[in-house]
């Protein structure tokens, strides 16, 4: 009985070591992860995006991680297949996921147009300016609208 006791006590302080030396490994990897993340937090926003087809169906894309400084176009470009050119006021889409604006005449048609959810308003706002000039923040709402659009001959 004492070779037994002996050998099961040998097996147990092995195992120990193995164990306390397995658990300070994981450990130690778990705290150099958690400073890379939470020097990561100081980089990174994370924001709502939401596409909006126009035939009933919407995808979103929440908790979209993005790099401080993100505009609206950044945001879309990290979630979808996007084409734009520029223009005067800055970058215009013309295509997302292969849904193209329509031009049906002069004074009408079907474009990709941006919003940003106003929370003091409680709903959603036009975009103010082209999505490659606005600034996103940590927690922002937008959602991308391929809608209909026509100008009157008024004037």
């Amino acid at each position: 009985m004492g070779r037994l006791s002996g050998a099961l006590m040998i097996v147990l302080l092995i195992w120990a070591v193995l164990a306390t030396s397995v658990a300070v490994k994981y450990y130690s990897e778990y705290a150099q992860l958690s400073r890379a993340c939470s020097s990561l937090s100081t980089k990174v926003i994370l924001v709502n995006v939401g596409i909006d087809y126009g035939n009933g169906t919407v995808a979103w894309y929440n908790a979209t991680p993005l790099p401080i400084g993100a505009s609206v176009l950044t945001a879309l470009v990290s979630v979808a297949k996007v084409e734009y050119k520029y223009g005067s006021y800055g970058a215009y889409v013309v295509s997302v996921n292969g849904v193209r604006e329509q031009i049906l005449s002069k004074t009408e048609g079907y474009s990709w147009m941006w919003y940003i959810y106003n929370a003091s308003l409680g709903r959603y706002v036009l975009g103010p300016v082209a999505a490659d000039k606005y600034v996103l923040a940590n927690g922002d709402t937008i959602l991308w609208k391929y809608q209909y659009w026509s100008f009157s001959g008024a004037g």
